[in-house]
């Protein structure tokens, strides 16, 4: 196949549009999922955003299923929470042979469970574990021990507007030898945290800061898996950018390709040089992460059919060309636990790039009612395709 046919497959279709859970291999069944109570109860944080922050508080319990070559998948078992014992030499401690999710589970009316796209990051998953060489399984029956996990844990659900429980599938090679070989054995477990809502206040517009010297992903390598190896070097150039006066760095390649912003995609919304509005997107290019609420967010805009929604190759000087010529309408964030992330300024060579946005809305017009309208996908009390009900 020719590259340019190749680079199309790229942005013609939905990453999620054909959702194929299945495993070729034998999987662990929810069916044969126990469940053992936990004897000693934790006490449950206020629902206070300034206390219940993300990644603060686990739950009472979490779900475990190990793997071995030789014996193939156990049976799921949710357990109470406990910490792990594991060998010095286990592969995911030297060679980062581990993958995650990031989903949200929600209160709704009359005490309802309600997930959103869960099958969407169990498809996500299988791929990132596919890359890595660890073992394969059926989402749908992942999907199924998560939902049970939720009923068992429910009560950690925040039952308030803006709070939820985030869950955290992972899947880590926990083979007993060191050499850079695929694992013999995993352990695939998920944990539950409550959080508060992101933007305690309302949304909150970020600097960003267009870094020149760093990349986080290239062309060839697993920027568009969920690995654990992605994260890690993202710390210092943070820090780093911290320290000048932002919140965050807008990853590119060297030639100015746009990638992402943090752990977010990015989105600009903007007049083109023929005066029509568009939305913009970097394409899935194998470089970033097909993140799930990207997608929803470019079916949701689609559906307006009010201005172009467009996934493409996007250089960081088409976007100060368009901030200098006043055409850039705003800039946005997207991704799991922050849904929506206004930009009011970007760092580009040592200039700053002011960006538009409505002070009384802390967003731009659009980013608001996109944040609305997922917000009342994921709480409200109507029906929808991307919610599942517990």
């Amino acid at each position: 196949m020719s590259a340019s046919k190749v680079q199309k497959l790229f942005f013609r279709f939905s990453y999620y549009k054909n959702l194929d859970l299945s495993s070729p291999y034998p999987s662990f069944q929810a069916r044969d999922m126990t469940t053992t109570h936990t004897m000693h109860y934790i006490t449950k944080p206020p629902c206070d955003p300034k206390i219940m922050t993300f990644g603060a508080f686990h739950t009472d319990h979490m779900l475990e299923v190990d793997w071995t070559e030789k014996m193939g998948w156990s049976r799921p078992q949710i357990i109470p929470f406990k910490s792990f014992s594991i060998h010095p030499f286990a592969a995911c401690l030297h060679y980062a042979i581990e993958c995650f999710e990031g989903a949200k589970a929600y209160k709704g009316p009359n005490k309802t469970i309600r997930t959103f796209r869960l099958d969407c990051n169990m498809y996500r998953m299988k791929q990132s574990a596919k890359r890595l060489s660890l073992p394969d399984f059926d989402g749908a029956e992942l999907q199924k021990c998560i939902e049970g996990l939720l009923k068992v844990d429910q009560d950690w659900i925040p039952d308030r507007p803006g709070f939820s429980c985030y869950i955290r599938p992972t899947i880590i090679a926990t083979e007993e030898a060191l050499g850079v070989r695929a694992s013999s054995r995993a352990k695939l477990f998920v944990v539950l945290c409550p959080v508060g809502p992101y933007f305690p206040s309302g949304l909150k517009p970020v600097r960003v800061f267009c870094n020149t010297t760093t990349i986080r992903s290239a062309p060839g390598g697993v920027g568009g898996y969920k690995v654990a190896g992605n994260y890690a070097p993202t710390v210092m150039p943070l820090k780093e950018v911290q320290q000048i006066g932002f919140h965050q760095n807008l990853w590119m390649l060297p030639d100015g390709l746009v990638q992402e912003m943090g752990v977010c995609n990015l989105f600009f919304f903007w007049t083109n040089k023929q005066g029509e509005r568009e939305l913009v997107t970097p394409q899935l290019d194998g470089t970033i992460l097909p993140g799930i609420v990207r997608d929803s967010l470019l079916e949701l805009t689609r559906e307006m059919k009010q201005f172009k929604v467009i996934e493409k190759k996007l250089y960081i000087q088409e976007v100060i060309e368009a901030i200098s010529e006043g055409r850039m309408i705003e800039m946005f964030g997207s991704g799991t636990a922050v849904s929506i992330q206004p930009i009011e300024a970007i760092g580009y060579n040592d200039k700053i790039y002011e960006v538009k946005y409505d002070p009384k809305l802390n967003a731009g017009e659009l980013s608001h009612k996109l944040f609305d309208m997922i917000t009342e996908i994921q709480t409200g009390g109507q029906p929808h395709k991307w919610i599942n009900v517990v």
